[in-house]
């Protein structure tokens, strides 16, 4: 595991579910691991048994300070037997699967348009933002009726989500082809929209 959850997320091992949520935005905000590697992390946290392999993994040591003189006895000393519980078996096999999926979010999702869609928007009620941009963002990557009512939802449906996690500047750009479409009533929503954008990004 490459990065550990707790880390990316930069929350404790008692964070509760609303903590991750919380954490999930902030770190979408700050775009320092990409979106696919945030939605993994939250996924490992919000799973009893991959919580419990990052857990494992989390180094548990002190950040080192500057080194006193002390009684070092306790160094020729033997070193205590390692003994794995029982809930680690197979940890190799479940890091390994772990990895995998990590591969499989990177590519297209294998799932059709409709699916995409439905899934996006679910996502987005849920909280599940990370997932939620995958699932539109690929909806309209795949979609070429950019007129249909579906790809106008998901295209406004990803602002707000961009919206919700801090990506001001993807927000206003989408609002912008937006406020050009042909269909009216669209461009009045994309055009009321824009300052309220540009208002939050005065305010970061």
């Amino acid at each position: 595991m490459e990065y550990n959850p707790y880390d990316i997320l930069g929350v404790s091992p008692a964070a509760s579910k609303a903590e991750i949520a919380k954490a999930v935005a902030v770190a979408m905000k700050h775009k320092k691991h990409p979106v696919d590697i945030i939605a993994k992390a939250q996924k490992s946290l919000l799973k009893a048994e991959e919580r419990i392999i990052a857990d494992y993994l989390r180094p548990i040591l002190p950040t080192i300070k500057q080194f006193k003189y002390s009684d070092l006895s306790a160094l020729v000393q033997p070193a205590p037997t390692l003994v794995l519980l029982p809930e680690f078996d197979g940890l190799e096999q479940a890091i390994a699967q772990s990895a995998q999926e990590e591969r499989l979010e990177q590519e297209p999702l294998p799932i059709t348009l409709s699916e995409l869609f439905t899934k996006g928007i679910i996502a987005c009620k849920e909280g599940r933002y990370p997932k939620a941009i995958k699932y539109l963002e690929d909806y309209c990557q795949r979609c070429t009726d950019h007129n249909s009512k579906n790809y106008i939802q998901a295209q406004m449906w990803l602002i707000k989500v961009y919206k919700i996690v801090g990506q001001l500047e993807r927000a206003i750009a989408l609002c912008q082809l937006l406020s050009k479409h042909i269909h009216p009533q669209v461009q009045t929503w994309a055009t009321n929209t824009l300052p309220k954008l540009s208002k939050e990004v005065s305010h970061v």
